[in-house]
């Protein structure tokens, strides 16, 4: 049985890099320690949500507080869990009713027999939780951006808006962990992609595309354009990479079979294998990252 712990998360694979001035990169930094925190207390599975809702509360990324807005200037959610015990998990998705999705997807997962939830039946799912029902609203520099957005489709594709969707931004959250069982888990929020049609449901809340874990491999978390992620099963294949890989090498597998089908500036991922090593590999221009490295005894934090 080992007694390692390992930790990575993600802030999103997407267009633009921001310096360490931004406070997108401290608080990378802060879920990693949140997530340790919580998973020294109990399991990967509890390091990997509290690194994920610790980012959807920030409101420094497209998750939880800082969401981004549909054509219609809403605000909904996505939001998925893996647990490596029998490859268990569960998604929610166009989740309107609490800043923090992936709590509701954990209960999905632990408390009901499905896999995935949408639309306004999560309210029932936050009711049943516990889980305190919010009306959401757009932060300061969502409403900023997406006026923004819509003067520029406006401008460029007034007859054709709905194909006007700003991918490359990225800040989708992640994180992925092992716990001191050899258990690895998975937990992934998302306001999804600014300038959605509403009720689109991307590659965050569902299984296998998101996120996976399973015991005999490890875990994995992706981000980037929910639908080629979707079409390429990603974390799935992530995690039969890691059947016969170390981590590192397997999220380059992953990347590699998703930039041959649908390109360049496309999709990222975070992995972790049962020895307790962290991966990761990106296609775009940047994607936030932090991990705990365990000879430096620190956390580390790249763009």
């Amino acid at each position: 049985m080992s007694k390692t712990r390992a930790i990575i998360v993600h802030g999103g694979a997407g267009s633009g890099k921001f310096t360490a001035e931004d406070p997108r990169f401290a608080e990378l930094g802060n879920a990693v320690a949140a997530g340790l925190a919580a998973m020294k207390k109990g399991s990967s599975l509890d390091g990997a949500v509290e690194a994920v809702r610790y980012m959807e509360e920030s409101g420094k990324f497209n998750a939880g507080r800082g969401a981004c807005l549909t054509m219609n200037g809403e605000v909904q959610l996505d939001a998925a869990v893996a647990h490596g015990s029998r490859c268990r998990g569960a998604g929610v998705g166009v989740s309107t009713c609490s800043y923090h999705p992936v709590l509701l997807a954990r209960y999905v997962m632990e408390a009901t027999d499905h896999a995935l939830i949408a639309g306004r039946d999560c309210e029932k799912i936050a009711k049943a939780a516990g889980i305190p029902i919010e009306r959401l609203a757009a932060s300061d520099a969502a409403a900023s951006r997406y006026l923004e957005m819509k003067r520029h489709v406006n401008e460029t594709h007034p007859k054709h808006a709905r194909f006007a969707s700003f991918q490359d931004e990225g800040d989708t959250v992640g994180a992925v962990a092992l716990d001191s069982d050899s258990v690895p888990s998975a937990a992934v929020s998302t306001g999804g992609m600014w300038l959605k049609l509403p009720g689109r449901i991307g590659d965050s809340a569902i299984l296998g595309a998101g996120v996976y874990a399973d015991s005999a491999a490890g875990a994995a978390c992706a981000t980037g354009s929910g639908e080629e992620i979707l079409r390429s099963a990603m974390s799935w294949n992530a995690c039969a990479f890691l059947k016969r890989l170390d981590a590192d090498s397997a999220a380059r597998r992953a990347v590699g079979l998703v930039t041959r089908r649908s390109g360049r500036n496309t999709a990222g991922i975070i992995t972790v294998d049962l020895k307790g090593r962290v991966g990761y590999s990106y296609n775009t221009e940047a994607m936030g990252r932090a991990w705990f490295d365990r000879e430096k005894d620190r956390v580390v934090v790249r763009i």
